[in-house]
């Protein structure tokens, strides 16, 4: 198995192996971890880039569709159906002099109410070729010069028809910039026609109507609009066709982006592909030089790494081998770094602990008999005491003694049940058996002055428990819970809930203190030893966290003078006892 991979991995030192591990993982992981950088940020960066220009393209679109929209909503102020046109239809129809200067003034307030809520809008006009002066009450200077067919339709929509971009009738809105406009046809009468002409100012689309911006910035955008039928409406850039052609611009040269409307006109906007990969460029040049000093300085790192981590080895397979013909400790040698200086003083703490553990297991053999010894003698004195007590209530017997038979036949079940079990685990049934006999066993040491009563369930009879669990608690309330010339009651109540025993010792007795109950409840073993009615809890408690752990409950509840509540809630399983039994068998 070996030769293959020495065959194919010459490197069978550490040093060398070291020196190309690091070597790898200092380079491999900048080389990836670039590379997966260049192209996600690449990604990230392109995708923001066009999503950007995409969403200027979009708000340029729907601002020149609001200002249209704008200028089809004005139009219907001036219609002749309800709006300023019908007065102005009045007044080209009247010949009263009074009523056309009531009229005039009419129309001029509406207009200049319309223009003073419509603040974007420029120079606004009715218009009729058949009068002598075609132009009708304009809100500015202007108009007079009108000429319809100097103008090239951006686009038409059922009676509207919209023009621009173009510079304004009016002299006072030719420094305002390009303007659109809308020319409505308004019929009445029988045949005959007016027309109002609405102009909206190019506010806010300055970035789109601004020949020379594109020239100025580092980073140039050109736009370009075109009218439904293809042909360019409005164009910065040279390369592109002059208004009224068909647009044609070199995608080779120009990034482009375009909004398209639902009118069918489409913004375009061009950037030079150069200027657009110009960031891009930059950053790559940057990433390759910040990757190669990376690569630099993780070869440096790594070979003050192998400097690091090399020279102590060697200073510690000096030591080791000197160990292995000298076991007398010496002082530790300094590698110069503080782990391994560590590592060296716990060898030397592990060979004089090797040195002890061989004395101690030495010493362990010797005391090995002894112990075997004494447990041939534990388990000898249950046999004698059986045998003497049997003597004893056979001689009662023999002389007529009744009562002191009785006491020793009770005392000798409850020996045996306490010393004689094969197994820990008992069912409830035998467990207040054992009790039973235990309270009988004290009502004649105490001459019948207790007063114990034991209510079980029937579906709790069954039921497996560890042994030895009531009596503990059954004894503190005898020996603590009342005074020597005191007589009381305890009530030992088990009941079934559920999956669950709910077993309770309940006295009248003088209760438990405060600060004393404290103390029971305490986790510390010797606090629990040294108080006097601790010593069958302690028990009790361990027993419950061997062979349930945090599923049993045990709670006191005790007020002095008003007696003690012990309660323990436990399952109606115990899981894996049979190899937790350490009892023998004593008989």
């Amino acid at each position: 198995m070996m030769n293959p991979l020495r065959r194919f991995f010459p490197l069978r030192s550490l040093r060398s192996r070291l020196a190309l591990f690091l070597t790898i993982a200092t380079v491999v992981p900048v080389l990836w971890l670039g590379y997966i950088s260049y192209r996600w940020i690449y990604i990230v960066q392109t995708e923001k880039i066009q999503r950007d220009w995409m969403d200027k393209a979009y708000r340029e679109r729907d601002e020149l569709e609001r200002k249209l929209d704008e200028l089809g909503r004005v139009s219907q102020l001036l219609d002749v159906e309800g709006g300023i046109g019908r007065e102005v239809v009045r007044f080209i129809g009247s010949a009263d002099p009074y009523e056309r200067s009531m009229l005039y003034r009419d129309i001029n307030d509406s207009i200049a109410n319309v223009n003073f809520s419509n603040p974007n809008l420029g120079l606004m006009f009715f218009y009729d070729p058949d009068l002598a002066e075609p132009v009708l009450f304009p809100n500015r200077k202007g108009g007079a010069a009108l000429d319809l067919r100097s103008l090239t339709p951006f686009y038409r929509q059922k009676l509207f028809t919209y023009y621009g971009p173009y510079p304004s009738f009016s002299p006072e809105s030719e420094a305002e910039g390009p303007v659109f406009s809308l020319l409505r046809k308004l019929t009445y009468g029988q045949g005959k026609s007016l027309y109002a002409y609405v102009e909206t100012k190019t506010t806010g689309l300055e970035s789109l109507f601004d020949a020379g911006a594109a020239g100025r910035s580092d980073y140039p955008v050109y736009h370009v609009l075109t009218a439904p039928d293809g042909n360019v409406a409005y164009s910065n850039l040279k390369e592109a066709a002059q208004a009224g052609e068909p647009y044609a611009v070199s995608s080779r040269q120009y990034k482009t982006f375009r909004a398209d409307s639902g009118h069918g006109w489409t913004i375009y906007q061009l950037i030079p592909v150069s200027a657009y990969d110009r960031e891009m460029n930059k950053w790559l040049l940057q990433f390759v030089l910040l990757a190669s000093l990376s690569i630099l300085f993780g070869i440096a790192l790594a070979w003050v790494i192998w400097r690091m981590v090399y020279r102590p080895i060697r200073i510690m397979n000096r030591e080791i081998t000197r160990f292995r013909y000298n076991q007398s400790p010496t002082g530790v040698s300094a590698t110069g770094l503080l782990e391994f200086n560590q590592m060296l003083a716990n060898f030397q703490s592990m060979s004089r602990r090797i040195a002890e553990l061989i004395a101690d297991v030495e010493d362990k053999e010797k005391r090995r008999g002894e112990l075997e010894v004494e447990k041939i003698l534990v388990q000898i004195n249950p046999h004698f005491l059986h045998n003497t007590l049997n003597t004893i209530q056979w001689l009662a017997r023999m002389q007529g003694q009744a009562n002191i038979a009785k006491l020793v036949s009770i005392f000798t079940r409850v020996l045996h049940y306490n010393l004689g079990k094969k197994t820990i685990i008992v069912t409830v049934r035998e467990e207040a058996e054992a009790v039973r006999d235990y309270i009988e066993l004290q009502n004649i040491r105490y001459d019948h002055s207790f007063n114990v009563s034991l209510d079980i369930g029937p579906d709790c009879l069954d039921v497996p428990i560890p042994r030895f669990l009531l009596q503990p608690l059954v004894e503190n309330a005898l020996y603590h819970g009342f005074d020597e010339d005191e007589s009381g009651e305890i009530a030992v109540t088990i009941r079934r809930e559920a999956r669950h025993l709910l077993v309770e010792v309940v006295d009248n007795g003088k209760g438990i203190p405060r600060e004393r109950l404290e103390e029971l409840l305490e986790t510390d073993d010797d606090k629990l030893r040294r108080s006097g009615l601790g010593i069958g809890l302690r028990y009790v408690r361990k027993m419950l966290a061997v062979y349930y752990g945090s599923a049993a409950e045990l709670y006191i509840e005790s007020e002095p003078g008003g007696g003690t509540r012990i309660v323990i809630r436990l399952p109606d399983a115990v899981r894996g006892a049979e190899g937790l039994d350490s009892s023998v068998d004593r008989r």
